[in-house]
């Protein structure tokens, strides 16, 4: 009931909780050490989706921006508008503007292209785990049990679970630096492996480089997706200024140090990715650079994050390590979040005092605006994949197959239906948090 400020790179926390937004926007000394410009705070109304609505409309007005960065920032637009739709339902900034903008954005990738290229350069064949049990050793009970996970070429996994739960342990398992006790590892014989874990000791080996060096000292140029980019590049490309570009290694940030890890990564052309905890150190503007540079990354990607926002904006796929064991989750980060909720009312708890006998209009207004969240993600599944099907019946009906194109066109009206009615409880849900919001 009281005022909250929080300082917080959790894009997924700001749009659940936060109604206004400060940017700290640094100064710097102007060209050649002259006409300094000090550093100042810009404001936004409503949490992280407005606040990239907001800011892309104002580098519009103003082009202050260069072209690329604000091909970025609309594709990051684009995937906030298709994916939740309840978050810009009541915004002080105009809905026309964002449309205008995103109008003729695409997907933030190509899956089946993507899929196609991984093949190409896997094969059928990535990495198995079959029946796997993986004790630590002196561990009374195995962190994983009887596990079974395949990895296809060009997939994209986010893996969840609370801390100690397992999930690095299962990286271990995958890029072979840890070995079951029981159960096998198979690996594709194309298999090219990278890992990006929690610490960034390996760059102590060219501290005195400076950051464009450490990166043309892997490869000189890379391809991501179709495109070839030099180190400079890259190193732009990742946010890196020219002046920061030419810093020593050893001089560098703590999230600069994770975004040239990252580099250092790529610049070897792995075909399986492995990230663990990759958005440590990050802000926000560099954790949508990363995004959009892994977007057409042709490779198999698995990524453990407590970052949900992360999670759902660059995999395809969620499990979660609960209980020695993988779950998949079908629901996506909701499911997740449902199921944690759910083991924290089997908990057992003390005698309730008066104030307990029921939840606040505050808190029912938290839960509405989660039910409201969990209505609007599924929303966006279902409707790509009623865009998938009138894709499909437009193929059934020039090719003349009219018997498939009833059958698509049957599955459509079943998905149109749980559309409207996902709609409808979705309004539902958000007018019951607004008027409880007083």
């Amino acid at each position: 009931e009281g005022a909250l400020v929080i300082v917080t790179h959790d894009r997924w926390f700001l749009d659940a909780v936060c109604t206004r937004l400060w940017e700290v926007v640094p100064g710097n000394d102007g060209p050649g050490g002259r006409d300094p410009q000090p550093g100042h705070v810009e404001t936004y109304e409503g949490g992280y989706a407005a606040y990239i609505l907001q800011r892309t409309e104002r580098e519009r007005q103003a082009a202050v921006a260069a072209e690329k960065r604000n091909n970025m920032l609309r594709k990051e637009l684009a995937w906030l508008r298709r994916g939740a739709p309840a978050r810009t339902s009541k915004p002080r900034f105009r809905i026309d503007a964002a449309e205008a903008l995103i109008a003729d954005e695409p997907a933030p990738r190509d899956t089946m292209e993507l899929t196609k290229m991984a093949t190409s350069r896997l094969g059928k064949k990535v990495i198995d785990l079959e029946d796997i049990t993986f004790t630590y050793p002196g561990a009374p009970e195995p962190v994983l049990r009887d596990l079974t996970l395949r990895l296809a070429p060009g997939e994209r996994l986010g893996v969840m679970g609370p801390n100690g739960a397992g999930k690095s342990s299962l990286l271990g398992v995958i890029s072979g630096e840890l070995t079951p006790q029981t159960g096998q590892v198979k690996r594709g014989k194309t298999v090219k492996l990278a890992v990006l874990d929690q610490n960034t000791r390996e760059l102590e080996k060219v501290a005195d480089l400076r950051v464009v060096e450490a990166v043309s000292e892997i490869a000189l140029r890379v391809s991501v997706g179709k495109k070839e980019l030099t180190a400079t590049q890259l190193v732009e490309r990742m946010g890196f200024t020219r002046e920061r570009a030419w810093t020593r290694v050893a001089e560098i940030s703590g999230g600069e140090r994770r975004r040239l890890q990252l580099m250092r990564l790529l610049m070897a052309e792995p075909n399986v990715l492995l990230l663990d905890e990759p958005t440590n150190d990050l802000d926000t503007d560099t954790l949508a650079a990363v995004e959009d540079l892994l977007d057409s990354w042709p490779g198999t990607l698995v990524v453990v994050s407590h970052d949900r926002y992360l999670l759902e904006r660059l995999t395809d796929r969620q499990m979660a390590v609960l209980d020695q064991s993988l779950r998949d989750l079908p629901g996506g980060v909701d499911q997740y979040v449902q199921l944690r909720e759910l083991a924290g009312t089997q908990t057992p708890r003390t005698a309730a005092t008066p104030e307990d006998s029921g939840p606040s209009r505050s808190a029912q207004a938290r839960e509405a605006q989660k039910e409201a969240s969990r209505i609007e993600r599924k929303l966006g599944k279902v409707r790509t994949q009623l865009k998938k099907l009138h894709a499909r019946q437009a193929k059934e009906s020039e090719s003349g197959d009219f018997e498939a194109l009833a059958l698509t066109s049957r599955e459509a009206a079943a998905l149109q239906g749980q559309i409207d009615d996902l709609e409808e409880s979705w309004l539902e849900a958000a007018e019951a948090a607004e008027e409880l919001q007083g």
